[in-house]
């Protein structure tokens, strides 16, 4: 598997050789096909392998649904996002697969999706609602959603600009909680404005205007 992730990492799914994986790996091109029965059943393994790991950081007690305080969930879930997409040692492979298949779908897009991309997003939508309270509608939810990831996906995506523009920004042993932070913090302002936009006793009614008096 680290083989694999490597090779699909640097080259995406249509430029890896099977043969550059079975060197690295030390096997022979029979193996491949008779455990996983050619490349495509390989790269699913790989994808497996890779979001399960990514799941299981994600869903654990750093993000357990029972924390009483949402904001709180809200950070350890971009900070378990940021991580997960990473290209640190735990998961050096996971954020470049994602990128070449933005770039350059696979028929595996879907599972890829529906295995990680979905879970998460919905998740991260739940913590969402739990912020805005129930008048926010459910648009403007999945909308903070959305905005919350792209801030997230930033980092990977441009990644390679913002270590050339703002190297001090996105390095460091603890770039990613400061990162997640920041990103938290004001997507917590912005959810609390959209709350705050629909509450009616923000919006009070008109006073009635007074009748100017006669004579005036």
């Amino acid at each position: 598997m680290a083989a694999a992730s490597e090779e699909f990492a640097q080259r995406g799914y249509a430029g890896a050789r099977i043969r550059n994986i079975v060197d690295a790996a030390g096997a022979n091109l029979a193996s491949v096909n008779y455990y996983f029965g050619g490349k495509e059943g390989l790269y699913r393994a790989t994808l497996g392998f890779l979001a399960g790991r990514a799941m299981a950081g994600f869903s654990g007690p750093a993000v357990d649904r029972r924390d009483p305080s949402p904001r709180k969930r809200l950070y350890r879930l971009v900070y378990a996002f940021l991580e997960g997409l990473s290209d640190a040692p735990t998961s050096p492979a996971l954020g470049r697969i994602l990128a070449h298949e933005a770039m350059d779908p696979s028929p595996n897009l879907d599972r890829l999706i529906e295995e990680m991309l979905r879970p998460q997003l919905d998740h991260l939508r739940h913590v969402v609602r739990q912020i805005a309270g129930s008048r926010v509608p459910d648009a403007e939810v999945t909308s903070a959603t959305i905005g919350i990831a792209g801030q997230c996906l930033i980092y990977l995506f441009g990644r390679p600009a913002l270590d050339r523009i703002f190297p001090q920004a996105v390095r460091g042993p603890r770039a990613h909680a400061r990162l997640a932070r920041q990103i938290a913090d004001f997507s917590i302002a912005g959810i609390e404005a959209l709350v705050v936009a629909h509450d009616p006793r923000s919006h009070p009614p008109p006073a009635a205007r007074k009748r100017p008096l006669r004579g005036h």
